[in-house]
Parts: C-alpha cells; structure tokens; sequence
C-alpha cells in the first residue's frame, strides 16, 4: 500500500463567533475590522430591487456614504440580483490613506422564501455555499458577515409573542444551517492523494457573524451562539464522511475505519466506547452472511461498534448501521467497467454513520445512548469467494440463498441489523446503506430514499433532513413483492430482479428486524457520490445527527 497520508477529518476548521452588534456600533465599522477581514452581506432580492439602499442592510448604513455608493454601483453595474447563492465579487473599500477592505454581497433569494420549510438545502444553506466557493476564489481569509433574517412580525402567527418564538427559532435555524454549509463547502478532496504537495485555496481563518435585525439581549445570543456550534459540529461531520469516503480503497479499508472510529473514541472517552471485532468474534456469533461476503477478500474483515453514553440517565437507545463494503468488485457477478471505479464509496454509509458520531462527539446530547455499528469488507473475487447459488445461514438463523453477489449489501446489513438488536439492545434502528442503484434511477443523484416501518419514524427522519439541507423522500415497504424473494431452496434469496430493486432490497432487510423493533432504511446510492466532480458528498452525516437531536428534544418536550 502506497505511504499515503489518510486523515479522518481536517486538522483544523476556520473560528465561527456570533458578535454583538450593538458593540459593533460603538466606533466607525471600518476601524474594528481585524487584519485582512472582509465585510460580507447577506442581502434578499427584495433589498437588491430597490437598489441596496441604506434601509436594506444596517450594516451597510453604518459605512460611509461614499462606500455605500461604490457598493450600489457595483452591484449596478454587475447586475446583482441578490438570488440565491448569488456573489457580487469584491468591492474594494477605502478604510484609511493606503488601506483598503473588501465588501461582498450574498444572494438569499427573495425576503417571503426565507420564512418557509425547504426541501434540501434552504436560502442559508445556500448562502453558506456561496461565501465558501467566494473564500477559495477570492483567497478570503477572514469575514465579517451580516445575516438576514426576517424579524418578527414576518411569520404570520398572529400573536407577539408567537411571532418572537417564530423570528428566533428561524434566526437559530438560519444560523446552524448557514455555519454548516459554509464550513462544509471548503472541501478539497482533489489534494491528498497527489505526489506534490498542492496548496490549498482554502485560507480563511474565521468567520463572525451579526444578525442585526434581531435582539442583542444575552438569551438571544446564546441561542445565536448555541445554534452557530451545532452548525459548525454538523460541518465536522460531513466532512469527516467525505474524507472517509474519497479515500481510495487501497487506504481505507476495513482497518481504516477501525481506526477512524479508534479517533472518535479517543475524542470524547468520557461518552465514548469502541468495540472492533474480528473474524474469529464474527464467526462466534454465527454471522454467516457478512462472513460469507468477506471470505473472498484478503483484507480482514472489522464489525464496528462504537458507543456514545450521555451523562446522566439514559432515556432511549437508537442504533445507526452503515453499510461498510470499503470496495466492492461485485464477486462473481463482476461489475462492469462503468460501474466499478467509484466502487471505493460503497462504504458511503459507515461514513455517514461515523460523520454523525463526529458530530455529537461535539453537541452530547442528553438522554440518548447511540449504537454506531459497521459490518466493514470487501466484496472481491477469488478462490475462497462465495460462489452465485451458495447458501450462507445469517445470525438470526434465516439462510439465504446467494443468487447474486453484487446484491451484497443487504447481506452485511442483516448481521448488522441482528447485532443492534440483540447486542446493543437498541428497539430504534436506521440503517444507511449506498444499496441499489434502483434508488438513484427511481429519485435521482440528490435524493435519498426512505423506508419505515413505522410513520412516526419516517415523519421525523424527514424532518431531519430538512434541517439538514438533505433530501429524503419515503418509499412504500410494498409486501406484495415479498413473493420475489422467495427461495426454492433457502428461506430467502438476496436479490429479487431488477423490478422495484430499492423496494424488494428493503423487504429483505426487514425480514431481520425483530417484532416491535421500530426500524428506518436510508438507501443514498444516488446521492452519497457527486459523478461531475469524482467526489464524495458526505450526504447523511448531517440528517443522522439532526435525527438524534431530535430525539433529545423530544424527550425535553415531554418533560415541560
């Protein structure tokens, strides 16, 4: 194996701070910008249709006028239209004799869209994208940036009071999902694998951010700051996920990830516990499927666990299962030379799984115990492999006959699901999996597909990844095609034809989740690899830890 170096995650992420803006107001705002800070406005189209007037922006108010008009020309003459992700290039301000800073401008599309629910990425998702890109062409390396958020009174609750919870829930919202994408869109996965060290275009340093339009009171800002650390925590963990999966399966193998979840649980050991089995503890465990996978590799097999314990009682236990093929050749039904050269990220899902560890590593949830499990392999060709017809018997004592050994995903996940329920005692599963091209075909590369036993699941699962800035839409468990999974010699058979693939994929799981078990399936073939820049996405890290999230949320409901 090449002497690569393969980090987990970034060494460093540029400072996130909530400011003041009162504090801000004190002296003239030219002569407070740190050494090399750009100023940044986040403006709506609403307030570029009327010309970037002062009223648009306070920020832009307290410039002088003679900056304020460079700003408003500018944009005149690039015709900014303040849509989403929109950039107006550098404006350079003078600030003294021989010093000058840098204004940009930031398109949140129109003022009414910013107080309804997206479906993926929302106007601050898209704005955090857009100040990333600006900052590695522009070479930006420190910012201060105005966020709008509509005030109350724009949400149409009909109360105060209602439209004050309303304004600060959305400016928390607007603040976690804008520090997410920003920090997540300075990605490079083109560098690490090179012979010659290439210099990266990310130098931004820090990040402050004002949201003028809302109180400065201490609560208020807390809620600002709190919001800004679980955006930067949820950044982490995508890219963690992308690092992990961009590697090539040379470097990350199934030991690589043991050890990147070895990194986690040296993070926080007072949360987090790490169990890595082997081979001979798979094979005591009677898990036949994920053995009979792995048994044409050369590579050792590892089945990780890893355990987050929150101080205090522990009110509910969740498992998150990723798929964790770390390359898959297909076995004896060889994939085909189009398909098999990404291969590398069919480990998309342990990825995700542990990107959404590395976020809570961070945000330690209450009341929650989560179960990350990976049954981690590979899928080759060789003497020892399982041939098409064999029969393997799984954990849970079901056998299944192999009828084809690119359906191997599933087979992995079975033992899994088995190990959550039964070793981990988890009576909540989510498993995600890059399982069947099907799913890509039906929703296409950037959604997600959903499958739940359970309504209730399902509903919150969805509510995550819109928090998120992810896409998931749910899928029926269609028990009219169970009949396709039938064996003439085993109880089941791994692949039931092309017809409904992502459907009859997830009623083969089901067949190993446990009576009562409330179980969610998470198929993101589609959208865990981006085809046009040969890179990974790191999608489902973020919609995991919302989910968790969520249920430390709920469980606070409950108690009011």
């Amino acid at each position: 194996m090449q002497n690569f170096a393969a980090p987990f995650e970034p060494e460093s992420l540029p400072a996130v701070a909530v400011e003041e803006w009162q504090a801000l107001l004190e002296q003239p705002l030219l002569q407070q910008l740190r050494s090399a800070e750009a100023l940044v406005l986040a403006v709506t189209e609403d307030a570029a249709g009327t010309g970037l007037s002062s009223s648009s922006s306070s920020m832009l108010a307290c410039l002088p006028p003679e900056a304020q008009q460079a700003v408003q020309a500018a944009a005149a003459q690039c015709d900014f239209k303040g849509k989403q992700g929109e950039v107006l290039p550098p404006v350079m301000l003078a600030a003294g004799p021989e010093s000058f800073v840098p204004l940009l401008l930031l398109g949140l599309g129109g003022a009414a869209s910013l107080t309804k629910e997206d479906w993926g990425a929302n106007s601050y998702h898209a704005a955090g994208a857009a100040l990333a890109a600006a900052a590695k062409q522009y070479s930006l390396e420190n910012t201060l940036l105005e966020l709008y958020v509509p005030p109350a009174g724009a949400y149409g609750t009909g109360s105060h009071i209602d439209e004050e919870a309303a304004a600060a829930a959305a400016a928390a919202r607007a603040m976690s999902c804008f520090v997410a994408a920003a920090l997540s869109g300075l990605y490079e996965g083109s560098v690490r694998y090179r012979s010659s060290t290439a210099e990266s275009k990310v130098k931004l340093g820090s990040i402050r951010l004002v949201l003028p339009a809302h109180p400065d009171d201490a609560a208020c800002l807390a809620a600002l700051r709190a919001a800004a650390e679980r955006g930067f925590a949820l950044a982490h963990g995508t890219l963690m996920s992308q690092f992990l999966v961009e590697a090539p399966a040379n470097v990350c193998t199934p030991s690589h990830l043991a050890a990147a979840a070895a990194h986690l649980a040296a993070l926080d050991p007072a949360h987090f516990s790490l169990k890595v089995l082997d081979e001979s503890q798979v094979r005591a465990l009677r898990m036949g499927l994920f053995l009979g996978v792995a048994q044409g590799a050369a590579e050792p097999l590892k089945l990780l666990h890893l355990t987050y314990t929150p101080h205090g009682p522990v009110k509910q236990v969740v498992a998150l299962v990723g798929k964790g093929l770390t390359f898959d050749s297909g076995g004896y039904n060889l994939k085909t030379q189009g398909g098999i050269h990404t291969m590398k990220c069919d480990m998309a899902g342990a990825g995700a799984v542990l990107g959404a560890a590395r976020s809570l590593a961070v945000l330690q949830p209450a009341g929650v115990q989560v179960h990350f499990i990976a049954a981690c392999c590979e899928n080759m060709v060789s003497a020892t492999a399982t041939r098409p017809g064999d029969v393997h018997v799984s954990a849970a004592g079901i056998s299944v006959e192999v009828n084809d050994t690119d359906a191997e995903g599933r087979l992995t996940l079975a033992d899994a699901l088995w190990y959550a329920q039964t070793q981990a005692k988890a009576m909540t599963v989510v498993d995600i999996a890059t399982l069947t091209g099907a799913a890509g075909i039906a929703l296409g590369q950037d959604t997600g597909a959903l499958f739940a036993n359970d309504d209730a699941l399902a509903a919150s699962l969805d509510a995550a990844s819109r928090r998120a800035g992810e896409k998931l839409w749910r899928m029926p468990l269609n028990k009219g095609l169970a009949k396709k999974l039938d064996s003439p010699i085993a109880d089941l058979k791994n692949y039931a034809g092309r017809w409904g693939g992502a459907i009859t994929a997830a009623l083969f799981l089901q067949q190993f989740v446990s009576p009562g078990v409330t179980w969610g399936h998470l198929d993101v073939a589609g959208p865990a690899w981006d085809d046009d820049a040969g890179l990974p996405t790191g999608f489902g890290a973020a919609t995991l830890a919302e989910w968790v999230l969520s249920l430390q949320q709920q469980q606070q409901q409950q108690q009011q």
